[in-house]
């Protein structure tokens, strides 16, 4: 095969900005259209017009390419601090909501993508937990105002917020409008879940 300076890049040079971008789009665009069981190296390459080594120079595998795509169509946002937890979660569910409009990285297939396991361990930390550090962030602010009580259990807040938007826009194509939000969180924080310790509930 002839080789091209695109992916004969000696190592060490400054990658291609403007070639991992284009691998970044057509990657997604191909996630989309295939899946990520059916998504070949080789196709992203054909696609962003290079060879499958000017890939493996950037992500060590497949999965480490679709967590870079994954990452560079969504944005974890700032923590918000209103002083009010309701427009705090409010917010931060719109952030959420944000990452699966637009760009579209959340939506369909690549939603599909996201949470396969190899690619779901490398985006952990540099995007879900992040995302859920806010979350709770908001919370401990709400439980030292006296917004909550000091028991409430904050997985089951944040697990019922961001599932209400991955349940309507990745399973049944329907926006949450903000007020959809707001009745979900003047619920949740009227009648707060609490922590249910070890102790309770038994004889």
């Amino acid at each position: 095969m002839e080789a091209t300076e695109r992916d004969t890049t000696p190592l060490g040079r400054p990658a291609d900005e403007a070639l991992t971008r284009r691998i970044l789009k057509v990657g997604l665009d191909l996630l989309h259209e295939h899946g990520y069981a059916a998504l070949r190296v080789e196709h992203v390459a054909k696609a962003a017009g290079c060879g499958k080594a000017a890939i493996y120079r950037r992500y060590a595998d497949k999965a480490a390419l679709v967590a870079a795509i994954v990452v560079a169509h969504v944005e974890v946002g700032e923590c918000p601090d209103t002083g009010s937890a309701r427009d705090d979660l409010l917010e931060h569910a719109l952030q959420n909501q944000r990452n699966q409009e637009g760009k579209g990285v959340a939506a369909g297939r690549a939603m599909s993508a996201m949470l396969e396991p190899e690619v779901f361990t490398l985006i952990w930390d540099s995007f879900f937990l992040v995302r859920r550090r806010h979350g709770e962030r908001i919370l401990d602010r709400a439980i030292t105002r006296g917004e909550l009580p000091s028991d409430v259990d904050p997985d089951v807040i944040l697990d019922a917020i961001s599932g209400l938007t991955l349940l309507r826009h990745s399973v049944e194509g329907v926006r949450v409008e903000p007020h959809q939000y707001l009745a979900l969180i003047d619920a949740l924080l009227s009648s707060p879940p609490r922590t249910i310790h070890a102790s309770e509930g038994t004889d």
